[in-house]
């Protein structure tokens, strides 16, 4: 065994030692720079988005509501909204977006105080710009309970996939699993992983990323010091060094602090010069309920 190569696998994913300081925590926002940054973002729907998915994007930030309903059992306030639009997968259906107004969000030690919304955004621009594919169309928009984020809701699959989808299926986790370590998602659980009836697998749940220190917490433990496969490393090389770059920091520039932008580029470069998934520790890296 290549000692020096496993030990370099590891890499830190929790809260910084004693002595470290944190960024400034929820009580600390500022809640005036938090609106400008969501009426900023807002207005750019399509940024980064391929053509199918703008036009998505605008039906979801600007399609009237026809209803609203609550979905229960959920650690901050959530509505599925029934939009005056077609659905883009299931003919004969309205579309329907899944709902998170800033308002509703529970405060959090870690996360600073109504930026949930704004981060399940990041969240997608980072899917559209690396070319991922992994995170539903998401839009901010000023719904029914105030500024929030809306996403397109994934209808799921009726019929079992067969065998021979297996490998396609490992792969999608594998990208999945990518995102998630540039986007240092401290919340990947496998409820936040659903398959639609194309076969598609999407990571829902984004809010909780895209912090300034490592806080990786993730169901997808078993990958840890696998290298990536070598499409994966590809995208991430990309991300690093193509044109899309300066694009998607502009963007996120607009939802997050310049600390969590330099801190996701930082990550960016590191998983392009070491494209293997980190290791983290069996118990501290797994989400809360993360079965």
């Amino acid at each position: 065994m290549d000692v020096e190569r496993e030990r370099r696998r590891h890499r830190r994913h929790l809260d910084p030692g004693p002595g470290v300081r944190l960024p400034r925590l929820a009580a600390d926002v500022d809640a005036a720079a938090t609106q400008r940054r969501f009426r900023e973002a807002a207005e750019d729907v399509a940024a980064l988005a391929s053509a199918a998915d703008a036009a998505l994007l605008e039906q979801l930030a600007t399609a009237p509501v026809r209803a609203m309903g609550r979905v229960v059992y959920s650690s901050n306030a959530v509505f599925l909204l029934e939009l005056d639009a077609p659905d883009p997968t299931v003919a004969g259906q309205p579309l329907r977006a899944i709902y998170k107004p800033a308002r509703g969000e529970r405060p959090l030690h870690d996360f600073a105080r109504h930026t949930l919304h704004l981060r399940e955004r990041a969240a997608y621009l980072l899917s559209a710009a690396a070319g991922m594919a992994v995170v539903p169309p998401t839009a901010l928009r000023d719904g029914p309970h105030g500024p929030g984020s809306v996403q397109l809701y994934v209808h799921g699959g009726d019929e079992e996939l067969p065998a021979s989808a297996t490998d396609a299926l490992e792969a999608q986790l594998h990208r999945i699993a990518v995102f998630d370590i540039l986007a240092n998602n401290a919340d990947r659980k496998r409820a936040h992983l659903l398959l639609d009836g194309a076969g598609h697998l999407w990571g829902i749940d984004n809010a909780l990323t895209f912090l300034p220190y490592p806080r990786q917490r993730t169901v997808l433990l078993h990958l840890g010091g696998d290298d990536l496969e070598p499409e994966d490393a590809e995208l991430v090389r990309e991300l690093r060094d193509g044109a899309v770059r300066d694009a998607l920091r502009a963007a996120l520039r607009r939802l997050l602090t310049a600390a969590e932008v330099d801190a996701f580029e930082a990550r960016v470069e590191e998983l392009a010069e070491h494209p293997w998934y980190p290791r983290l520790d069996e118990w501290d890296g797994r989400p809360f309920e993360w079965w």
